[in-house]
């Protein structure tokens, strides 16, 4: 039985983070996974860090986007080549695709609330708790943020779930 049109619940939302890094291609897999599962529409996003030397608010108002071109330029071709850089399943899907200047957890949780995603899925880099807490770690930032939960798709479960598949076509 089929609900009428007004009676439909929303369609459900995955959001995946990708910067072209092998720990984002293994979480772009897994959100696919996922958002296959979940009958859910996955949406991959690419945010270009900007780094800002002067405070934000101090950046003068009015200034055009046009002013700034090399910025808007350099995040789609960084955005073309993570995007390029996923499996060939996650490419083939057919995925929505954003493309985004800031800074990444922040973004990734705004488009997330923007969306009404219901799970974000990310890519760990696995550097340990002393590099993360010098460095920063995007993953643990965005689930701190979010207003959904995260899943956390580290290298290692990546590794293991890549032998569990060529063990299974081994057996196939």
């Amino acid at each position: 039985m089929e609900l009428p049109t007004a009676e439909r619940p929303p369609a459900r939302r995955v959001l995946c983070g990708v910067d072209g890094s092998e720990q984002a291609r293994h979480a772009a897999s897994a959100a696919l996974r996922l958002a296959e599962r979940l009958g859910a529409l996955l949406t991959l996003v690419h945010v270009t860090p900007t780094r800002t030397v002067v405070p934000v608010d101090s950046v003068p108002m009015g200034v055009a986007p046009s002013t700034y071109p090399h910025s808007r330029d350099l995040a789609f071709s960084e955005a073309e080549a993570a995007f390029d850089s996923l499996s060939a399943d996650v490419a083939a899907a057919g995925l929505e695709r954003e493309v985004r200047l800031g800074e990444p957890a922040v973004v990734l949780a705004q488009v997330a609330a923007d969306i009404g995603a219901e799970l974000i899925v990310v890519g760990s880099r696995g550097r340990g708790a002393w590099r993360s807490a010098v460095l920063g770690s995007v993953s643990s930032e965005v689930a701190r943020l979010a207003p959904c939960p995260v899943t956390i798709v580290s290298g290692h479960a990546a590794e293991v779930h890549s032998l569990h598949l060529a063990d299974d076509a081994k057996r196939a």
